[in-house]
């Protein structure tokens, strides 16, 4: 049984804390600054140990195994690579830091300490992201020629202004495409492979009243196979749809929507398979982080298991990266 950590009892905690359990794991204490989140989380933990400090956390707990960091972006980083130095495995919320270069200082760590690194882009896990995966290698549909990925959501008001941290670039480290779409991105990455070129641009049209960071950004991504991918993702709807994504290859076209995947062949369109777990937490955030942190925690103690290593998960950073400074429109 592997031993936890959680650093930040926010929203997205409970949904570790569900996951920890579903994997047989024990979880022995949590921090959070403000300790009324701690105290709650602890008791849905079942652990009796609550720190506002994570550093004296660490220190009091040298058998745990794994470190969930579970805090606001700009905090990811620099806790991650404390928790490696200190001799802990790091199960780390997306995304992995504020930008690619910091990203690669905690693949610097990794390597010179031997922890590992898991970034919580679990819709990798999925059963529509592994079917549409499995169909594009086994070859039976023929190359992929181009990916759609299209992100709409509601975000305003209250969701940056109450956050304490949301909707800059000093804490946030940007808007749509570091939050509410790099799931997306990821797995435009996933399917599509390593990255040629990026080209881009961001606004920032709706929330100017309470963020400075983008709410609508778009690209077009070229691929090393020759596929090539858009993107468009907005925060300025007025409700939240389902992101999907449509993966078009020689003999046919694959679409990821509202947790179904479709195959159309010959111009008829059924589904394929579905996500039929139940989400944890807010639907948008998916079943996945069972799996992905079931996979870790195999891999932790020597089984064969894939999980999304940070040396794979930074280059959404790079992605993004390339949008912002390929942007006519200069946010920042």
């Amino acid at each position: 049984m592997l031993k936890s950590l959680i650093i930040g009892c926010g929203a997205i905690s409970h949904v570790h804390v569900n996951s920890i359990k579903e994997n047989g794991g024990k979880i022995l204490a949590v921090c959070d600054i403000k300790e009324e989140r701690a105290t709650a989380l602890a008791k849905e933990a079942g652990c009796d140990k609550t720190y506002t400090d994570y550093k004296v956390m660490l220190a009091e707990n040298k058998d745990a195994d794994v470190v969930h960091v579970c805090t606001p972006h700009y905090l990811h980083a620099q806790m991650a690579i404390f928790a490696m130095e200190c001799g802990f495995d790091v199960y780390l919320e997306k995304p992995c830091a504020m930008d690619a270069d910091e990203a690669l200082e905690i693949v610097r760590v990794s390597d010179s300490t031997g922890r590992r690194v898991c970034v919580s882009f679990q819709n990798r896990l999925v059963k529509t992201t592994s079917a549409a995966k499995s169909v594009i290698e086994s070859g039976r549909l023929g190359r992929l020629l181009g990916i759609k990925g299209i992100v709409t959501w509601e975000r305003s008001g209250a969701y940056y202004s109450e956050s304490g941290w949301r909707g800059t670039w000093a804490t946030e480290g940007g808007g749509v495409l570091m939050n509410q779409s790099i799931h997306t991105l990821d797995l435009l990455y996933y399917f599509g492979g390593k990255v040629k070129k990026v080209e881009g641009s961001v606004a920032l049209r709706k929330n100017g009243n309470v963020s400075e960071v983008e709410d609508t950004a778009e690209a077009t991504i070229w691929f090393e196979s020759g596929a090539t991918a858009i993107f468009y993702a907005t925060n300025c709807h007025v409700i939240s749809n389902p992101a999907e994504i449509e993966l078009v290859l020689e003999k046919g076209s694959l679409l990821i929507s509202n947790d179904i995947l479709y195959e159309r062949v010959d111009g008829r369109l059924k589904e394929y398979t579905e996500n039929n777990e139940t989400p944890l937490g807010k639907s948008v955030w998916g079943s996945g982080h069972i799996a992905m942190i079931g996979a870790f925690y195999d891999a932790i103690e020597g089984k064969q298991s894939y999980y999304c290593d940070i040396r794979d998960a930074y280059q959404v950073l790079e992605i993004i990266g390339s949008i912002y400074s390929t942007s006519a429109n200069k946010l920042r």
